[in-house]
């Protein structure tokens, strides 16, 4: 994967003309988190592209408003003349909204002259319309804001032909109305904010009959059904960009501007009928954001981000910028990484090439190791007395957890050996902190004899790097019990040379549970788990194993790591010599 980025990033190189721009590089590169477990980098989107979000909403959402009677209306916001002048020569890019109900949405926006009290955003003709979005539906994922890039209306032509991407940059001789003409809705769909209402500008609503082609601009404050009262914005607003000079950035990214009314809305000047020309609102709710879905990325201003890693580049980020209220860091979360030296930089893909790198920071990365932890049970030099009543009965191996920094996943080694000038030695490892075997399995396993015999056991936990032992080392790494097995009872228990499959312990179980068997020989072995339908689950153990006791453990999990649905299953150990199966029983 490493050589086909460096293939494409070759051919950047080759095809595009990287000349030094300073406005289309990715700036103030840092590290927010780092450690073995995974780094996470983030940066500035480069200035060139930044944008500034404008709306006279406070974007708190209260509920959905929609007209009586469900017709066509323009619900949007206006920047008259008087409030454009820091905005001179932007670009207007996309447009964001709220729906709050089912309906059809035709995103739109009108310039129109302040000298002339009768150019009003007219949505039927549009004369005075200079961008457009695709008309959306929306049945579900509302309250939350929808941002829509706008394309440049083609004068005398229909909405369908307007494909290109805006070019349209802010006249400020001119007035501005952004927003939305809804279709094709049962109740409440134009989203709004708590308020108050910008009287005249943020709560503009533009009726055109259809038939005559007049429009009349008024606001939801007249409109308000009696007995209700619409003291809201719309949740509705504008990204503008500096188009040619990154340096005019005038304004901050995201400042929304709450705009104090410096004039009353026209009240409706046309033919149109004012009977059920009323609106109302919908439920409250809260509002939340999106995810922005990143097919709509394409053919912006930034493509991509390569995060280069020791001059390799090691995670490629679409840009996430254009959403509305989101910040101007993009972010770039890499997995987990080896010890050693890390140096970082970013490039941006853009129409103009490959942009120059952003800053280059360094770091080292060293792992740390698992944190102490200690044994619980059983209690150091208890005595256990081991009769043929109790062979299968369970003792409960427990330790405190460790805990691992850099966020690994960690893995308990457990080994217990008899104390005796031959020892002989079980160990088996776990990602749990508990442990259970039977006395019959720890007798098979370390061949006891009659007697006392004192046994040892310890443990240590690895992140695949470094290991801890238990107690940091210290005087309670090792612990100590006797198994006291009465001599008649001996003869019971130990069968010289024999093959046996043990009961699992504990059955039923979940997750884990115990399986221990006995070799008459050294062979090869396979030990398996198969569901009621004869389907193999998991093979557990295979491979060559010597003549005596074993121990395996199952975790209620499949080949692929997945747990799987309770109920009966099989385990079955097969050798050349021997073959058995037994049922066992996962709780759910």
């Amino acid at each position: 994967m490493k050589s086909f980025y460096t293939i494409l990033l070759a051919l950047f190189t080759i095809f595009n003309s990287l000349s030094s721009q300073d406005g289309n590089t990715p700036t103030n590169l840092q590290v927010d988190a780092a450690s073995i477990g995974g780094v996470q980098l983030s940066w500035e989107t480069p200035e060139n592209f930044r944008r500034n979000w404008v709306t006279h909403s406070n974007s708190m959402f209260a509920y959905g408003i929609g007209q009586v009677g469900g017709g066509a209306v323009f619900y949007g916001q206006k920047y008259p003349d008087s409030l454009l002048s820091d905005f001179h020569g932007m670009l207007v890019k996309e447009i964001a909204f709220v729906p709050a109900d089912t309906c059809s949405f035709q995103p739109l926006i009108f310039e129109t002259n302040p000298a002339d009290t009768n150019d009003i955003p007219n949505w039927t003709t549009y004369s005075n319309l200079v961008l457009s979005a695709p008309l959306v539906r929306y049945e579900d994922g509302f309250a939350s804001w929808k941002t829509v890039e706008l394309k440049n209306h083609v004068p005398g032509s229909s909405l369908a032909d307007d494909l290109l991407p805006s070019s349209y940059t802010i006249d400020s001789t001119k007035n501005l109305y952004f927003g939305y003409v809804i279709y094709n809705y049962p109740l409440y769909p134009a989203g709004s904010d708590v308020g108050p209402a910008v009287e005249g500008l943020g709560n503009v609503v533009v009726y055109c009959n259809e038939l005559t082609n007049e429009c009349g601009e008024t606001t939801t404050t007249l409109l308000a059904a009696e007995g209700s009262t619409l003291n809201n914005n719309w949740m509705t607003a504008i990204s503008l960009m500096w188009a040619f000079d990154s340096s005019r950035m005038a304004v901050s990214a995201n400042q929304n501007y709450l705009i104090e009314p410096t004039s009353k809305a026209h009240p409706i000047r046309s033919n149109i009928s004012l009977n059920q020309i009323s609106a109302m609102h919908g439920p409250r709710d809260q509002i939340f954001l999106d995810i922005y879905d990143l097919e709509n990325l394409r053919n912006r201003d930034v493509s991509n981000y390569f995060v280069f890693e020791n001059g390799v580049v090691a995670d490629v980020v679409q840009p996430d910028y254009v959403n509305f209220n989101t910040t101007i860091r993009e972010r770039s979360l890499l997995g987990p990484r080896s010890p050693g030296v890390y140096t970082y930089y970013v490039r941006a893909q853009t129409a103009d090439g490959l942009s120059d790198s952003s800053n280059v920071i360094s770091l080292e990365l060293v792992n740390n190791s698992p944190g102490n932890f200690n044994l619980i049970a059983p209690e150091n030099n208890v005595s256990l007395s081991i009769t043929s009543s109790n062979l299968n009965n369970p003792i409960m191996f427990i330790w405190t957890n460790s805990v691992d920094t850099d966020g690994q996943d960690l893995t308990y080694s457990f080994e217990m050996c008899t104390v005796a000038e031959n020892a002989v030695c079980f160990d088996t490892s776990m990602t749990e902190r508990i442990l259970q075997l039977t006395n019959q399995s720890i007798i098979d396993s370390l061949n006891l004899n009659s007697g006392n015999n004192v046994i040892s056991w310890r443990l240590e936990v690895s992140d695949g790097i470094d290991t801890t032992q238990v107690g940091g080392n210290g005087a309670d790494s090792i612990r100590y019990l006797t198994f006291a097995v009465d001599q008649l009872e001996l003869d019971i228990i130990e069968i010289p040379n024999r093959y046996s499959l043990n009961q699992n312990y504990p059955n039923p179980f979940n997750p884990f549970t115990t399986i221990s068997y006995q070799m008459g020989k050294s062979e090869f072995v396979n030990l398996s788990i198969f569901d009621l339908n004869g389907n193999l689950i998991k093979n557990i153990l295979s491979q060559h194993v010597k003549a005596g006791p074993g121990i395996v453990q199952w975790d209620g999990k499949n080949y692929s790591g997945q747990n799987v649905s309770g109920g009966i299953y099989f385990y079955t150990i097969e050798t050349p010599s021997f073959l058995k199966s037994q049922k066992m029983i996962l709780l759910k």
